[in-house]
């Protein structure tokens, strides 16, 4: 029997009966951008669509998100932030603040961390000025803040301090280092091809010894081997170059049914592979 489909006056778009049951099943726990993606769709149209339906996201700020890492998407998170997010805490002006900054082209990932907080708060958009090695310059840049004193003191709780090159205490999510390990990969590392097509996997930290925690975890798990260099005065890499090793990480990195990435830095590892969507 054909599948029924139903056109969208408002997007002039057909949806078929399948697309819609699949909006009303994962509409509360996934973003509109993530079923957009998955029923290849614009996120207009889908945002249109829910509302058409009648559908609406209740919201409520989860303050209690980073008390316990049990799930993959915390755990993803916390790397994350321990490598490109920033803390306030200043009990004397009460002013409590976790902030990520990005460029903007990457703004779905901070939508995506919004949603996983009860999607209360506001991605915003600026225009910043950079200074890399005295080359001034402006950058397209997306932002993310919080403003939570909760969320802030469960942060420092998990090692990620206001300063955190000096920082000492290790996460605690053995069961989803994988996610953790992606989350700071995305924050802080990059996945590069050189000139001869060799890939490259390189972790960017300015406190090296939790570098070296990182590379005893991975080297522990997998038995591959990288090698931590001193890029500048306050910045360290660890970097993974032997291709076995490297496809070996990768394929625990991104491991199959993982839930977030970064999808230019995903994408880098499927093509270079060859990988099946």
């Amino acid at each position: 029997m054909p599948v029924e489909v139903k056109k969208d006056k408002t997007m002039n778009k057909i949806f078929s009966d399948k697309d819609i049951e699949y909006i009303k099943d994962n509409y509360k726990s996934m973003t509109y951008g993530q079923i957009a993606s998955k029923l290849n769709y614009t996120e207009k149209q889908i945002r249109s669509k829910a509302l058409n339906l009648g559908l609406t996201k209740t919201r409520k700020f989860n303050k209690k998100y980073f008390q316990r890492i049990t799930t993959p998407n915390q755990a993803y998170w916390l790397g994350f932030i321990y490598a490109d997010g920033y803390l306030v805490h200043n009990k004397k002006l009460s002013n409590y603040e976790l902030g990520i900054e990005l460029i903007n082209t990457d703004h779905k990932l901070l939508d995506d961390l919004n949603v996983e907080l009860g999607g209360v708060h506001k991605v915003v958009f600026f225009h910043k000025e950079k200074n890399f090695n005295g080359y001034e310059y402006e950058t397209d840049t997306c932002a993310l803040r919080i403003y939570s004193k909760t969320i802030v003191d469960d942060l420092i709780k998990c090692g990620v301090v206001p300063n955190k090159t000096y920082s000492s205490i290790y996460p605690k999510c053995e069961n989803f280092i994988w996610d953790f390990i992606r989350g700071f990969l995305d924050g802080d590392g990059c996945i590069y091809i050189n000139t001869k097509n060799y890939i490259t996997v390189k972790f960017t930290n300015s406190n090296v010894d939790f570098l070296n925690h990182i590379k005893n975890i991975i080297e522990a798990e997998l038995q591959i081997e990288g090698s931590i260099y001193q890029e500048n005065s306050h910045k360290y890499q660890l970097v993974y170059y032997r291709q076995t090793d490297v496809h070996i990480l990768l394929q625990h990195i991104y491991y199959t049914n993982h839930n977030q990435h970064l999808d230019r830095k995903y994408q880098i590892y499927h093509s270079y592979y060859g990988l099946a969507n």
